[in-house]
């Protein structure tokens, strides 16, 4: 019997993934506060589902069982016991503004079904939601304009980010941004009670209480023996510290690390660049102009770390960290000027890799699917404009759990 999990690359056929369908909780995306809520702007929720519905339907014709989160995350909440330990450890995580709030908020949790429990949960909890209790608790008293006490949650259909796969272990995203810190709750508890974790057990990388942000976006699997993290606006160089200990003892050799500007256009490595075969990728400016700083970490002495600053070019470090002669970088737009950016903001760069030299990839990219199939690269397209409007792409929105050695 195969394990459930295995991560050691980027490219191996894709076998078992897990996603999320965007729902509801879209529809409690407001503009007022779209910043805050780290979206760009208020998608069609039904055409979004659609879309959502095409990708996952292309990794199904393309060999992949796709699970999806929420339907993990009820099969767990049927158990009071866990259901119970889950509401109180939200309640607590939740930044809720206030004890008494906090009690009516675990009251109102606890009386409902598992199905409505989780539907509760994505879409947030409104303060109309307790409005019977506004004048005896004080955050409801006194009207604020932001109308949740508990945030919807708007990102969760981006699984890359909340939970790696790495090797035979999972690391739980820590998210840095206050809008999505709950989402990464659901994973500690689906790893800790789902029966696929039970049977085979999984080792944790990185714990949901660890305290330094990393998220799934910025960690990139190259190897069985090496990893690629970028640290900037999402991921913390603590987080990094912590998992290159843990992973060096595990027989990983090297993790390169990208130092990204804290911009949301770098918001994660893998708006950057993928890899989509054994020798290529897809890249932006900033990485085929080397204008990011690299630096490696290898094992030192008595479990220290060896650090160094690399001054060579980025396509030089990668080919070597692949045991490659050379690197094929692909050009996001073409590199144009007008269409790399254009590109990039639309996640061009951001494509999932079905098998080596298989990619699946937003159709609206022209520029950069064309660049692939003239490098050997097949892609598949599905349409994702209401899906990027949040700001991610295929890669974002998968959780990939185990994939075939190459």
């Amino acid at each position: 019997m195969k394990s459930f999990v295995q991560l050691n690359s980027e490219i191996g056929k894709l076998r078992t993934v897990i996603l999320h369908r965007p729902g509801d909780e879209l529809n409690y995306l407001i503009p007022p506060y779209l910043e805050y809520m780290l979206s760009e702007d208020t998608p069609h929720v039904r055409k979004a589902g659609l879309e959502h519905d095409n990708f996952a339907a292309l990794l199904r014709e393309n060999g992949a069982e796709v699970l999806y989160l929420k339907e993990l995350f009820q099969e767990i909440l049927k158990e009071e016991m866990v259901s119970r330990e889950f509401i109180d450890e939200y309640c607590q995580k939740a930044n809720i503004a206030s004890k008494d709030l906090r009690s009516e908020v675990k009251l109102l949790l606890q009386g409902l079904s598992p199905q409505e429990l989780q539907e509760q949960i994505f879409r947030g909890i409104l303060k109309r939601d307790l409005s019977d209790q506004r004048h005896s608790l004080l955050p409801l008293a006194i009207d604020q304009e932001y109308p949740f006490v508990t945030e919807p949650l708007c990102g969760i259909y981006f699984t890359r980010d909340i939970g790696i796969f790495i090797g035979n272990g999972l690391a739980i995203g820590n998210m840095n941004m206050p809008f999505r810190s709950i989402e990464s709750l659901l994973v500690k508890y689906i790893h800790k009670y789902h029966p696929r974790y039970q049977k085979d057990p999984v080792p944790l990388w990185y714990g949901f209480n660890e305290g330094y942000p990393i998220e799934g976006g910025d960690v990139l699997v190259l190897s069985d023996k090496v990893l690629a993290i970028g640290c900037g606006e999402r991921t913390s160089l603590g987080a990094v510290e912590t998992i290159a200990h843990r992973l060096f003892q595990q027989g990983f050799e090297q993790i390169l690390v990208f130092a990204l500007p804290k911009d949301r256009r770098f918001m994660h490595l893998d708006v950057l660049f993928t890899m989509v075969d054994r020798d290529k990728f897809l890249v932006t400016p900033s990485i085929a102009n080397n204008a990011i700083d690299l630096y490696s970490i290898r094992p030192g002495k008595n479990e220290t770390l060896t650090i160094s600053k690399e001054e060579r070019e980025i396509k030089t470090i990668l080919a070597e960290a692949l045991g490659l002669d050379k690197v094929l970088f692909i050009p996001v737009g073409g590199g144009d000027i007008i269409n790399a950016p254009r590109e990039h903001w639309n996640m061009g760069s951001n494509v999932l890799v079905l098998a080596p030299g298989k990619v699946v990839a937003y159709d609206r990219n022209d520029i950069s699917n064309q660049l692939l199939r003239e490098n050997g690269v097949e892609v598949l397209t599905f349409g994702g404009c209401e899906l990027s409007r949040g700001r991610g792409g295929p890669r974002c929105m998968s959780m990939p759990v185990y994939r075939d050695l190459i």
